[in-house]
């Protein structure tokens, strides 16, 4: 764990050189060569459309392991269980998230819905409650088996602990399917997006959200880190869906988008400017964090994490 929070040293992991994740294009280069924990971390920009990339890439086993043994921990600081302050966030969100999905996806009857990357389960727990057959899968063991243990045994709803990769759902299986700050983690997003494709029923829906890496007021290596081995903007996250098969349902902004299949008469085009993403994060992220501002930045997170904590009374 301590290799996790030592400065300027690399994580443990080999990982491997690849291009561009999203569009495949070999046009990239270093533009961190640090992250906000001040460790040794290379990412790198595309030239094509825009994306920000951990390379070298961590393998599909490392990012297993570390999601299911440190994750957590390392950035959350959460050993075992949640911390009741984020569960009180998540339950929050969930309850915003819920009301969303009714409004722009129509989750009005009971449906078959499935949280991607399900956390501390609080979305799959609400939408059961709500009356539908709430699915979710997440790859670490505690927080997976305390969203198990939520549910109970008398629902339809479920929850698996394992990685996207080891879900064997039926084509169709889903008439919603939540993805959300999931996609960021992973290093083939596009196989997990066709993965979706294939498991929403053709009239279903895809809501799908990420961090977006044009909307942090202080931009630099402070941005990155290890757990978000991907950095979407707008534009890039439109082309990926695009890609996947996805179309428009609706947008709430540039990287929360509600899709459908391609062929569903409800979608829309997934409209996008992959060189004016390229040239703005160029701009935006070349010129580095101030010591100054980091730290300022850190310390405001610092007090917020321990008044959050003393109002639980720890």
């Amino acid at each position: 764990m301590l290799h996790y929070f030592l400065p300027f040293t690399g994580y443990p992991y080999e990982g491997a050189e690849i291009d561009c994740p999203v569009c495949g294009s070999a046009d990239h280069a270093r533009i961190a060569h640090l992250d906000r924990r001040i460790k040794r971390l290379s990412t790198h920009l595309c030239h094509h459309c825009g994306l920000f990339f951990t390379n070298p890439m961590p393998t599909e086993a490392e990012l297993e392991r570390y999601y299911a043994e440190t994750y957590r921990a390392e950035y959350q600081l959460a050993f075992i269980r949640p911390r009741k302050t984020h569960q009180n966030k998540k339950w929050r969100e969930a309850e915003r998230r819920a009301a969303r999905l009714k409004d722009a996806a129509g989750l009005d009857a009971p449906g078959r819905t499935l949280d991607f990357g399900c956390g501390s389960g609080e979305l799959v727990y609400h939408l059961a409650g709500l009356g539908h057959e709430a699915r979710g899968f997440e790859p670490g063991a505690d927080y997976g088996s305390f969203a198990q243990s939520r549910l109970g045994d008398e629902t339809k709803s479920s929850v698996h602990v394992g990685s996207w990769r080891e879900m064997t759902f039926a084509p169709g299986s889903f008439d919603v399917i939540t993805f959300l700050h999931v996609l960021e983690h992973l290093n083939d997003p596009m196989a997990a997006l066709k993965k979706c494709h294939e498991w929403l029923a053709d009239d279903g829906v895809l809501y799908l959200e990420t961090p977006n890496m044009q909307d942090y007021k202080i931009k630099g290596f402070d941005c990155f880190h290890f757990a978000h081995v991907l950095g979407f903007s707008g534009s890039n996250l439109k082309y990926a869906a695009k890609e996947a098969g996805f179309a428009l349902l609706h947008e709430d902004w540039g990287t929360s988008l509600f899709l459908v299949k391609s062929g569903d008469p409800r979608g829309k085009p997934l409209d996008y400017d992959l060189a004016a993403t390229v040239e703005k994060n160029r701009a935006d992220y070349q010129e580095g964090v101030t010591p100054l501002a980091y730290a300022k930045k850190h310390l405001k997170r610092i007090r917020r994490l321990v008044g959050e904590e003393v109002k639980q009374g720890r």
